[in-house]
């Protein structure tokens, strides 16, 4: 996907549950014009993660480039470009369509799979996050399981959704980790 045009939006995660829209706006400030800032929650409580929007993608290049690996309240963020679907419309808020195609979901990594995981199986586990477009268990040239996987999700929301709800979960007697993936 390289070549193609980034957005002025950055996901930020591993956010503090005290992380307020207004302290992660004031963070963002440092790499340009945040015309708008949101902490992901449920059940009014924050998910960990939040979405900030920059006048400019320049901007949100500088984001990711300067801000990511820093700290804030408390804790060392990350920062990558937001790949939720379409560009915000006037009263979508932000959110794709039904219909519309999405251009790049989001995918996560899934760490410490039993060797006997299945694609099936973890795409059946994940379900619950949202809709997963694909998952894969990583294989060696032989065939066998290398113990770690991908679930890519329809949306940004949908992973960090996943990333709240099963890192450091147990899967099949093992406890697994999920975070984004970063080669995605």
């Amino acid at each position: 996907q390289r070549g193609r045009i980034m957005g002025s939006r950055v996901y930020v995660g591993n956010l503090s549950w005290h992380t307020s829209w207004q302290s992660l706006k004031d963070h963002f400030r440092q790499a340009g014009e945040v015309v708008h800032a949101d902490v992901m929650q449920h059940d009014g409580r924050s998910k960990g993660c939040g979405i900030v929007a920059f006048a400019t993608a320049q901007e949100a290049a500088n984001a990711i480039a300067t801000l990511g690996e820093t700290e804030l309240d408390g804790r060392t963020i990350f920062v990558r470009e937001d790949r939720e679907a379409a560009p915000p419309t006037a009263g979508s808020g932000g959110r794709a369509r039904a219909g519309t195609v999405q251009t790049s979901g989001c995918q996560v990594y899934v760490g410490n799979l039993p060797y006997t995981t299945s694609w099936k199986e973890l795409k059946d586990h994940f379900k619950v996050a949202g809709n997963v477009t694909h998952a894969d268990v990583a294989q060696d040239g032989g065939g066998k399981s290398r113990g770690f996987g991908t679930v890519l999700f329809g949306s940004t929301r949908e992973a960090a959704k996943a990333i709240q709800i099963f890192n450091e979960s147990e899967f099949h007697g093992r406890t697994i980790e999920v975070r984004p993936d970063q080669y995605s």
